[in-house]
């Protein structure tokens, strides 16, 4: 296992996309239950800001990686 999570969930996801689970729409879910989870693990308080700021980077860093944005991924790796 490496100490990046970014690359251990990316890891999980390919093993799973090279079984044939190629189910994308079940996949995103799956891990966007996860965010949920993990958003919920913040005091309450601070949950809307936790999610805005983790939909916020989604997006741009869908933008970023899909070359919408020019200049290339800002994004981890």
């Amino acid at each position: 296992m490496s100490d990046c999570l970014h690359c251990e969930i990316n890891q999980l996801v390919q093993e799973r996309f090279a079984r044939g689970d190629t189910n994308l729409v079940e996949m995103a879910s799956m891990m966007v239950e996860s965010l949920a989870d993990l958003i919920l693990l913040a005091p309450d308080s601070d949950r809307s800001n936790v999610m805005a700021h983790a939909l916020a980077a989604l997006g741009q860093i869908v933008l970023e990686k899909g070359g919408a944005l020019e200049g290339g991924s800002n994004a981890t790796h």
